[in-house]
């Protein structure tokens, strides 16, 4: 290992240009992790943040919320009835933006504690998007469907299903609501606790990968990681083994000295761990302060537990490449090194 880390520090500019090279594709990798953790997030954060474990929907929903249509006399015991349905709003300028209600009753135990104080047609919006449309408390916004007017009177954060801001309100409002449709259904019952039903039941981590999206953005987001990570152990694969067939007649001296192949090969693979290793602190470094620094509007989000999995993934498939040079290095005869420097 010695060996190994003084060529590293005697050949700073040919290992810096490979550690750019790493960082950059480390970088990358990284960036779109965090996009698609944030999309993931983003897609079902209002789930993710209900304090419930077990959610019963019709059959026909296949897990999907908005798809679900139940009578409350099904309600089972120890469960709050939700519901869940898409509206356009028309604001009082003469815009629309797509929304998803969510109702639970003002006394919930799961929801956002400002539903036990909203009256009849109150509801709650969520921060980043009053932030964006600018929308403020007081404001009065139109189902464009029902004609149906709401005030709103407060904020939620993290209040997003399916990429659509959620608009929050009580049982009685969406009751109110489902009458101008002349309908009457509840999309879920949810409890943090188990219960006995004849409806189909989910978890909520299931509730979430059935979000309309979810699969499919997370599939190929995974495509896409799964890409890179093979691309980048190619590349330092490939890096690694011209270098080590233009050291071919110094290496092979140091097999004729009396250095073991595996001493010599040990000094390789160390080089291509700790190359990996500083890219990837420095990647760390460079995607955590990009993520404080973009706009509210772009869903990223940075993990650790998952940047630092993609991180090893990479480290591990860069050491097995490695190990593909050193083929070369153990049919190495020193005499035929040493021959082909005299000549």
């Amino acid at each position: 290992m010695k060996m190994g880390w003084r060529e590293l520090i005697r050949m700073k500019k040919r290992f810096g240009l490979m550690g750019l090279v790493t960082t950059l594709i480390i970088v990358l990798i990284l960036m779109i992790t965090g996009l698609a953790d944030g999309l993931a997030y983003d897609n079902g954060a209002v789930i993710r943040n209900l304090p419930v474990e077990q959610v019963a929907l019709s059959q026909e929903a296949e897990g999907q919320l908005t798809r679900s249509f139940l009578e409350e006399q099904e309600q089972p015991k120890g469960t709050e009835a939700l519901g869940v349905q898409n509206m356009v709003l028309e604001k009082q300028d003469g815009t629309k933006d797509d929304v998803t209600v969510f109702a639970l009753p003002a006394e919930t135990a799961y929801g956002p504690k400002q539903l036990q104080a909203l009256k009849r047609g109150e509801v709650l919006v969520d921060t980043a998007y009053a932030k964006q449309t600018g929308t403020a408390v007081g404001d009065k916004v139109t189902d464009f469907r029902t004609k149906m007017t709401f005030t709103i009177v407060g904020t939620v954060t993290d209040g997003r299903y399916s990429h659509a801001p959620v608009l929050w309100t009580t049982i009685a409002s969406w009751d109110d609501w489902q009458a101008k449709m002349q309908t009457n259904y509840v999309s879920a019952f949810v409890s943090q606790d188990s219960f006995k039903t004849d409806l189909t039941t989910y978890t909520k981590a299931d509730i979430v990968k059935q979000v309309p999206g979810y699969a499919a953005e997370q599939n190929s987001f995974q495509m896409m990681r799964i890409a890179l990570v093979v691309i980048g152990a190619l590349i330092l694969t490939a890096f690694f083994y011209i270098l080590t067939m233009q050291k071919m007649k110094q290496l092979g001296i140091l097999k004729a000295i009396g250095i073991r192949t595996r001493t010599i090969g040990s000094g390789l693979v160390f080089q291509v761990f700790v190359l990996t290793l500083l890219s990837l602190a420095f990647s760390l470094c460079v995607t955590l302060g990009v993520s404080q620094v973009l706009p509210s509007g772009i869903p990223f989000r940075f993990e650790w537990d998952t940047s630092l999995g993609y991180g090893a993934l990479l480290i591990g498939t860069a050491l097995i490449g490695s190990v593909i040079p050193l083929r070369a290095l153990k049919k190495l005869e020193p005499a035929d090194a040493m021959g082909g420097m005299a000549g």
